[in-house]
């Protein structure tokens, strides 16, 4: 068994040479070794659960400070003698379970059941059992005969009753004690190769400074010595020749319930040594049954508590802390097991509110606990009440914004272009206040209506001077209507916004880049849809143009900013561009997917940035129904696909935004396109028609404007 588990810990076994002998050594076994039994295998999480529902009393025993105890006279000598004649006169008959169960009662008295379970914390169970035979020619051979560990859970015990005394036979138990243990187990001695332990470790010791003292108890026959394996070097003394050492030995795991009921519901120890990894399902299982008991939970209509196992599994779910949960459930068993006082849900959490009350009186090494329980019930009655109202219609701000509207619904028909996908009006403003506007070319379209339907648009910048060498696309010198509150041109990314902020109040250098285009005209990357006729114009309007900026975010009190696109453009140096590159741009820039993360935090900075030195600064935060022109992703997305991906991750960065920032809101004008209108699309299939901006714009009034 323990050949194939340290099979199991891969790792690298090195030599190592201490005054002529050779020892084994695998730095790290002995992590492995915990970590393989106790989290791979379950046996960690089963002794803390079995801890947790622990609830007899302990004693003050040494088998807990030094891993070993031993008890004189545990079986008559009469016993002792008897089993070694048997075991002789028929090794495999001796293996019947009626002999365990004998010797099961005959060792497991209430003085060394007190010792076990005070060590372990725990009740606990018998995996195996065996008469083990150790003889002189044992010594080459035998791997218990060298120095070692048992390789299993870090939690578990050996009980070895010797059946003939050292007197006899001259053989024991030698073992070090723990100290000596761990230093042996850094260095990677313990938990190496089985067949290459060592029989004078000695030497070992000595390099490593280990204080080297074996020790044993030199029993005499009956005596009994209880000690965890793992935790403890040891070896058997080989006896001398001619006279055999016989042992009754005994392993044990902690259990959740009693080792007399383990071996009678769940498992009866086999005979020999066992595989601890055979053994961790039982235990799983032990586990799981305790937890919801052998039956099925039944959950009755109208919240009905129909049998004993719904209501352990609410119990158990709803207090968080061990202890406590599994003394409610204890005290309904034996109090009310068939559920006379308790017929739903609401019963019972009376009863264990109640309960728990009462424990605060008297438990007083648990009122932490208590505490921590009526924490948990208070929370899940508002979790319970909380779920119970979410398809509910009362105090809903829009009852009919629960379900789907369906125009064939037998008793609800409603068309989804009759309504209008908002919750609740937030009434910020009124048409005098001073409201600005950027994003993509649906946000214009939005800047439009707000300037002819008598909104306070504020215009920080115009271009009416056909000398000064710069145009805006869609502009002439003179038009009413402009496109933004400054010359910033179309933006479509979430960088873009940030940037404008961060220029206007100074808080970044940007780099003055300029690129020509066919025609002669000069191009800023973070304005799109602006030119330059010259350098000079550029320059020329440059400083101006920054205290517009300024200006208009000085102005406004209500913004509106609409995203277009999570795909973008960034250059070499960090910023971004508010569009796509022209032919002369590529090698000063790299394609961009930003993430939901990457959106907010842009947005965010936007936003702070502006706060601070307009603390009357509201922001109306839209996503663009307007569709990719085109993806740089099609290597991997087509552009309807894409398109997906980029609307869903500004939407859903747009409601981060807004649910953590008190003036913030969001306008659903990308859901009323998209879905709310019948014949919403102009003839390219990307852009809208001017009646659908008309309802976009009608649907801002009825939300935001007293």
């Amino acid at each position: 068994m323990e050949r194939s588990i340290m099979s199991d810990v891969n790792l690298e076994e090195n030599l190592l040479e201490v005054e002529g002998e050779i020892y084994n050594i695998k730095p790290g076994a002995d992590k492995a070794v915990v970590k393989y039994f106790g989290e791979d295998h379950g046996y960690r999480s089963a002794a803390e659960k079995a801890q947790a529902k622990f609830e007899r009393e302990t004693i003050d025993t040494t088998l807990v400070k030094d891993h070993i105890k031993c008890i004189p006279n545990l079986l008559p000598a009469e016993l002792c003698q008897s089993l070694i004649e048997e075991f002789e006169g028929d090794s495999e008959g001796i293996q019947h379970e009626s002999v365990a169960e004998l010797l099961l009662t005959q060792v497991f008295t209430d003085e060394i059941d007190a010792h076990i379970r005070s060590y372990f914390g725990s009740e606990y169970c018998v995996f195996w059992w065996s008469i083990y035979k150790i003889e002189s020619t044992d010594e080459e051979t035998g791997y218990s005969t060298k120095w070692h560990c048992d390789g299993g859970p870090e939690k578990h015990l050996k009980v070895i009753t010797y059946l003939n005394g050292f007197d006899e036979h001259g053989s024991d138990t030698a073992y070090l004690d723990k100290e000596a243990t761990d230093k042996l187990k850094e260095v990677g001695y313990i938990f190496a190769s089985v067949e290459k332990r060592s029989l004078n470790i000695e030497p070992l010791c000595k390099k490593l400074n280990v204080d080297y003292q074996p020790m044993g108890v030199k029993p005499a026959a009956g005596d009994t010595i209880i000690f965890n394996p793992f935790e403890i070097a040891h070896r058997a003394k080989t006896p001398v020749p001619g006279k055999p050492r016989y042992a009754l030995n005994f392993c044990l795991v902690p259990s959740e319930i009693h080792w007399k009921t383990v071996a009678e519901q769940y498992y009866f120890p086999a005979y020999d040594c066992q595989d601890f990894r055979k053994f961790a399902p039982i235990v799983k299982k032990i586990t799981k049954d305790q937890a919801l008991d052998l039956n099925y939970v039944e959950v009755g209509l109208n919240f009905q508590v129909e049998n004993l196992q719904h209501a352990r599994f609410i119990i158990e779910n709803v207090i968080k802390t061990p202890k406590p949960a599994w003394l409610l459930v204890n005290y309904l068993e034996r109090n009310d097991p068939t559920l006379v006082s308790i017929t739903s849900i609401f019963d019972l959490l009376r009863f264990i509110k109640k309960v728990a009350l009462e424990q605060l009186h008297w438990e007083k090494f648990l009122q932490a606990e208590w505490l921590d329980a009526l924490k948990d019930i208070s929370s899940f009655e508002q979790n319970f009440n909380d779920s119970r109202s979410r398809y509910s219609q009362a105090d809903k701000p829009n009852p009919n914004a629960i379900f789907w509207p369906s125009p064939v619904h037998e008793k609800y028909p409603q068309s989804k272009f009759e309504i209008l996908p908002y919750v609740r009006k937030e009434p910020i403003m009124d048409l005098d206040t001073p409201i600005g506007s950027a994003g993509s070319c649906f946000a214009f379209e939005i800047a439009k209506y707000f300037q002819t339907q008598g909104y306070n648009y504020v215009i920080s910048e115009r271009n009416d001077d056909p000398n000064s060498g710069v145009f805006v696309d869609g502009y002439q010198p003179g038009d009413e209507l402009v496109k933004f509150c400054a010359n910033y041109g179309i933006m479509f990314n979430s960088p873009s916004f940030t940037q404008l902020a961060e220029k206007a109040f100074g808080h970044r250098e940007f780099s003055k880049l300029l690129f020509q285009n066919e025609t002669g005209f000069f191009l800023d990357p973070y304005r799109e849809g602006v030119v330059f006729s010259s350098k000079e114009a550029y320059f020329a309007d440059y400083d101006k143009h920054i205290a517009a900026l300024r200006d208009t975010f000085l102005s406004c009190k209500v913004f509106v900013l609409t995203m277009g696109l999570n795909e973008c453009w960034q250059l070499t140096d960090g910023t971004f561009m508010s569009r796509n590159p022209r032919e002369n741009m590529f090698h000063l820039v790299k394609h961009r997917t930003l993430t939901v993360q990457e959106n907010v935090d842009y947005i965010q900075r936007f936003f702070d940035i502006i706060k601070a030195h307009n603390p009357d600064f509201k922001l109306i935060i839209s996503v663009s129904p307007i569709p990719f022109l085109a993806t740089g992703r099609a290597e991997e997305q087509h552009i309807i696909s894409a398109n997906c991906h980029s609307k869903s991750v500004l939407r859903v960065a747009a409601d981060e935004l807004v649910n953590n920032n008190e003036d913030m809101y969001y306008l659903p004008s990308y859901e009323l396109v998209t879905e709310c209108i019948e014949d919403a699309w102009d003839i390219d299939h990307r852009h809208v028609k001017s009646e659908t901006v008309e309802k976009v714009v009608a649907m801002f009034k009825e939300i935001f404007v007293r």
